[in-house]
C-alpha cells in the first residue's frame, strides 16, 4: 500500500521521544479529548523503557472515519495534536477547541443505520 500512497491500516505509531513519552502525552492529549494510545515501539526494551512510558503512541482513524470525518478534518486533527504535544499548549484550552470541532460530526456514517446520533446506543430486539 505505501507505494500507492496509503498504509495497508488504520492505524500509525508514531515516536514521540523528542517530545517525552507515550505515557505522559497519553495522558496529556486524554485532557485534551483527543484519545489515542501509548506504545512500546523498537529500542523502548533495550533502553529499559516501561510499557507505562513508551517512546511511542498509536493513532488510529476508525472513530473518526465512522463520524465522517475526511483529510481535511486529518489536518486538523494533526494541528490540535500539536499543541498539546510539540507547542506544550494548555490541554483544557485545546479540549474546548476539540468540543468545538467535533460540533458538525454527531451522526455516524458508513454504517447500515446512520440516522442515530454517534454515541447514541442501538436498544438489541
Amino acid at each position: 500500500g505505501e507505494k500507492r500512497g496509503y498504509t495497508e491500516s488504520h492505524q500509525t505509531v508514531v515516536n514521540v521521544l523528542d517530545f517525552g513519552d507515550g505515557g505522559t502525552i497519553e495522558a496529556d492529549l486524554e485532557k485534551a479529548n483527543i484519545i489515542v494510545n501509548r506504545q512500546l515501539i523498537p529500542g523502548d526494551l533495550k533502553a529499559n523503557r516501561h510499557y507505562m512510558h513508551p517512546g511511542g503512541i498509536r493513532l488510529g482513524t476508525s472513530e473518526i472515519t465512522r463520524l465522517g470525518m475526511k483529510e481535511s478534518e486529518m489536518k486538523e486533527i494533526a494541528s490540535l495534536i500539536k499543541q498539546v504535544v510539540v507547542d506544550k499548549k494548555d490541554a483544557v484550552e485545546v479540549a474546548n477547541r476539540v468540543k468545538e470541532f467535533k460540533t458538525d460530526f454527531k451522526k455516524t456514517q458508513y454504517c447500515f443505520d446512520n440516522k442515530l446520533g454517534a454515541y447514541e446506543y442501538v436498544k438489541l430486539r
